[in-house]
Parts: C-alpha cells; sequence; structure tokens
C-alpha cells in the first residue's frame, strides 16, 4: 500500500509533515509520498518557484527520512492534473494498492477538480479533516476519512509571518527556515 499527498507545499511545513507521519502510520502505507503540484489549476500566485518548493521538501526529508518525493507532478511540461497522476502512478505501482491523500479544504472543492469521478478507479481516497469533522461531498462515493486531523499551521500562516519577518520556530524544520532566510 502506497501514498501520495499532493499539495503546493508553498512552503513545506510541521502541518504536511507530522500529518503524513501520522496518516502514513494510521494506513500502514509502505511508502507515503509528498508530490508537490507544478502549479495549482485552484490556487493562484505561489510565493516560492518550484525549485524553492522542491528544494525544501527535500531539506524535510533530512528530518523526516521516512516520507519521500515524487517530482512527476513539478517535472510535468504542461498543466497537470491529479487524474493524469493517478493514471501514472498506477502504471509506475502495478498490484500495489494506492491511496490518494489530501485535506478536507481540498476535498470539499474536489467537483471543481478535472475527471475527479474517475479518481475512485485509480485510488483510494483519503481525507485529512480539520476539526470539526465535516462530511464532504457526496458524489464521491471511495472515501476514507482519516482519524488523523492535520495539524493546525497552514502556508498561508507561514508566508504571512515571512512577509512580516516573524519567528517562524516550531511552524517548520530549522534547516528549511534558514533555507527561507538566505532568499
Amino acid at each position: 500500500m502506497i501514498g501520495f499527498f499532493g499539495g503546493s507545499f508553498d512552503p513545506v511545513h510541521y502541518g504536511h509533515l507530522k500529518t503524513a507521519r501520522a496518516i502514513k502510520k494510521e494506513l500502514k502505507l509502505k511508502q507515503l509520498f509528498l508530490i508537490p503540484c507544478k502549479t495549482p489549476v485552484h490556487k493562484t500566485n505561489l510565493q516560492f518557484s518550484n525549485k524553492q518548493r522542491l528544494e525544501m521538501l527535500n531539506l524535510a526529508l533530512v528530518e523526516f527520512d521516512d516520507l519521500q518525493v515524487d517530482t512527476q507532478e513539478i517535472d510535468r511540461q504542461n498543466a497537470s492534473y491529479t487524474i493524469d497522476t493517478l493514471k501514472q502512478i498506477n502504471k509506475d505501482y502495478l498490484n500495489e494498492e494506492i491511496f490518494l491523500i489530501m485535506g478536507e479544504d481540498s476535498f470539499n472543492t474536489l467537483e471543481a477538480w478535472k475527471n475527479y469521478q474517475q479518481f475512485g478507479n485509480y485510488a483510494q481516497l483519503v481525507v485529512l479533516p480539520r476539526l470539526p469533522l465535516v462530511k464532504g461531498s457526496a458524489s464521491y462515493k471511495k472515501v476514507y476519512f482519516a482519524k488523523t486531523p492535520l495539524v493546525d499551521i497552514s502556508s498561508t500562516q507561514i508566508r504571512s509571518k515571512i512577509r512580516n519577518q516573524q519567528d517562524l520556530s516550531g511552524l517548520l524544520p530549522e534547516n528549511i527556515i534558514k533555507y527561507i532566510k538566505k532568499l
């Protein structure tokens, strides 16, 4: 069983990393990949470049060495859609059970995603709830709501702290804080 936890990771932080580690344990996954998107279709204006986000993810793996990074979306030449990624993952990992992990905020906008109705053909969808748990979209049938909630840290909060030159301690691994300060 292999999991893929997608996101913009702009920047990656303990909310992503600690949650990824917890869901890997909860689902008893053999591997869990963080899969950064190239240009998120449903978000605008990333603060960090693809190269910088990827460098920060690789720095995060120093502390979170039980996780891995899959760069196929960020490496894609054209627009990147989750359905295309799921199809490729299924080719790459034949005979493996695949889990697509997303936050509840993403799940609640799922109906706007390209060919979301087909996701169940390629992966078990796992939703990481924010508290309190919301029921989610009734139009997607194959959903597992994780017992592990998202850690309450947001990239928006971190970007605001960066702009205001506020302390980032406890929100990101130290090596990523040092990286951001050098930019």
